[in-house]
């Protein structure tokens, strides 16, 4: 039996004769971080699911709201590396994990869809959505590079993304040449079924940096002992953003053009450079590329402007002092950075009380969950839409 709220007792006794359009404008206004009301109506009765399955509706829903909701987050749990889906709405829609997904780690989550690998040498991609419950099966692009990092994202250039789970997708694989020194990019397409060609070889290190010998690209391991680990990306524009953790010789960007298929490198703040989870890329608000780094309690902000002179460069725009809003609890556990909302002031950290989400433009958190060992962290963005029955 479907329990209704009164407001949504309201609605379901709407009249059938009113036109699809209108009803649409009243269920506009059932707010998106609240999927439970969408998924009880949709349940009442067939007539109902069309209406909530429409296109149509998902498309105007979406420009009615503006930005997706966060209904939850996924991560792998540095304990024994399984992967987890945390709703963060209250009451939420029944989500499926795959039983034939059980084995994989999750290594990117961007447009309602999540990115999983078999965390093994022979490397085997799966792109699943939540939602609908689909998945797709991806082979490795290279296995002559060492993985760095990968990525997902929608294909379809000015989509709202709105209602494009089931539409065109791409998968970015970011590899090394460990003897060489340099990194390589492919890109998958959903529509031609097939790999790219790889872009023009990147060095990674210049005459100027520490000279770093292949054998440390063998595996990953700590920052601190020169070993080198790629956190997931965000996505500015048309570029994904990779942040390449390479211990004492500090650290970079990686920046993949995914319309030009071009990888090239991004210099970091001098003071955010250095150190191991305490900095993370952003998306910013405005659509630029961000840098968040914690420096004990103390968060600097930069953000990357283009100046008349046509050249890119870093400013520091804010300074924020985390105490106040932000319980800690064990001071001796360090506070870490682990993630961040793409075109939001929302970052995520990590303290002895568990997680937190925290509103930059607001100044406070919000606590989503116990525990620590949880990196990477990978916020789930997406309207929830009931699937049509037919």
């Amino acid at each position: 039996m479907v329990t209704l709220s009164p407001d949504l007792q309201i609605i379901e006794t709407l009249s059938p004769d009113l036109p699809d359009e209108l009803v649409h404008e009243i269920l506009f206004r059932l707010p998106p971080d609240e999927p439970a009301c969408l998924f009880r109506l949709s349940v009442l009765s067939n007539p109902w699911r069309r209406l909530l399955s429409d296109p149509d509706f998902h498309h105007n829903y979406r420009k009615f709201n503006r930005s997706p909701p966060m209904l939850g987050f996924i991560y792998n749990s540095e304990v024994n590396s399984v992967t987890h889906f945390v709703p963060t709405t209250g009451p939420c829609p029944p989500c499926t994990f795959d039983p034939q997904l059980a084995d994989f780690i999750v290594c990117d989550c961007r447009h309602g869809r999540v990115l999983l690998d078999n965390g093994k040498v022979s490397m085997e991609l799966a792109v699943w959505d939540p939602m609908t419950c689909r998945r797709k099966d991806l082979s490795d692009p290279c296995r002559s590079l060492f993985y760095l990092g990968t990525a997902v994202l929608c294909a379809v250039y000015g989509c709202d993304h709105a209602t494009c789970h089931d539409g065109p997708f791409h998968v970015v694989f970011v590899g090394i040449d460990a003897e060489a020194g340099s990194a390589a990019a492919y890109k998958y397409s959903s529509e031609t079924g097939e790999w790219s060609t790889p872009t023009s070889e990147l060095a990674l290190f210049d005459e100027h940096d520490i000279v770093v010998e292949p054998d440390l690209f063998n595996e990953l391991g700590p920052v601190d002992d020169g070993y080198v680990a790629v956190l997931h990306s965000v996505l500015v524009e048309d570029s994904l953003h990779f942040l390449l953790m390479s211990g004492p010789q500090g650290s970079r960007i990686l920046k993949y053009d995914v319309g030009r298929h071009f990888l090239s490198m991004i210099v970091l703040p001098a003071a955010a450079a250095v150190h191991y989870r305490s900095t993370i890329l952003m998306a910013t608000e405005d659509g630029r590329l961000g840098v968040a780094h914690l420096d004990r309690l103390i968060l600097h902000l930069w953000s990357r402007e283009v100046g008349p002179d046509g050249v890119a460069a870093w400013a520091k725009y804010r300074v924020i002092g985390l105490m106040p809003f932000l319980p800690i609890g064990d001071p001796a556990i360090k506070v870490e950075l682990i993630g961040s909302v793409e075109g939001t002031n929302i970052i995520f950290a990590t303290t002895a009380l568990g997680v937190y989400a925290i509103d930059l433009k607001l100044l406070r958190s919000r606590k989503l969950c116990e525990g620590q060992a949880i990196r990477p962290f990978f916020p789930f963005m997406s309207f929830y839409y009931p699937v049509s029955a037919e």
